[in-house]
């Protein structure tokens, strides 16, 4: 009757072989297990390695590909936190530094002192209502001319939008003269007209 060795696996071994060939361990006494190499269902002991090192490989490879994902999904939560962090923080940021002006009123500390005016409004995000007096596309983008409801003073408001291909800036060029309007945007110096950037239509 064939033999399996209890050492290192190995079988058949014949029923008058005493020691394993592989290894050399005694096997007088010892029989094949039921159902093993060289009977029916029987797997050798090589091939039992393999598929069990396969199986290992495939467990490796699944638990690590799942850290991956598992790390790769906390990071995007991470990062969408952080994104939405820094939303809050910017919205905080332009609400503590908000001034509610009226065009006539800015304008009028314009005339009245520039530097001064210009040093006040340093650094401030304008929440302006004044009075259309034209609007149109230039190289920086959309803009609306606001004044102070003297369309012959010399210095009005310039307002650029950022809204070039789109759907506000169809709403933005279909404003009228003399239609009273309320912008928000970073206050940008004087050059000819005062500058008012990266605004957006409020009503």
């Amino acid at each position: 009757m064939a033999k399996r060795c209890p050492a290192c696996g190995y079988e058949p071994i014949g029923p008058f072989t005493d020691n394993c060939p592989i290894c050399a361990e005694p096997v007088r006494n010892v029989r094949s297990r039921t159902g093993g190499y060289g009977r029916p269902g029987g797997w050798p002991p090589v091939l039992t390695w393999v598929l069990g090192g396969v199986l290992a490989v495939v467990i490796l490879i699944g638990g690590c590909c799942g850290i991956g994902l598992w790390r790769f999904g906390n990071g995007m939560q991470n990062l969408q936190q952080q994104i939405q962090e820094a939303q809050e923080k910017a919205e905080a940021d332009k609400k503590a530094r908000t001034v509610a002006v009226n065009a006539a009123d800015l304008l009028a500390e314009f005339k009245a002192d520039p530097d001064a005016a210009d040093k006040k409004l340093d650094g401030k995000y304008l929440e302006l209502t004044g009075t259309v007096e034209r609007t149109g596309r230039g190289k920086e983008g959309v803009f609306v001319v606001l004044n102070g409801g003297d369309p012959t003073a010399k210095v009005k408001v310039e307002c650029y939008f950022n809204y070039v291909g789109h759907p506000e800036e169809g709403r933005l060029l279909r404003l009228k003269p003399g239609q009273t309007v309320t912008v928000r945007g970073e206050y940008d110096g004087q050059v000819s007209n005062v500058q008012v950037r990266q605004c957006e239509l409020v009503k």
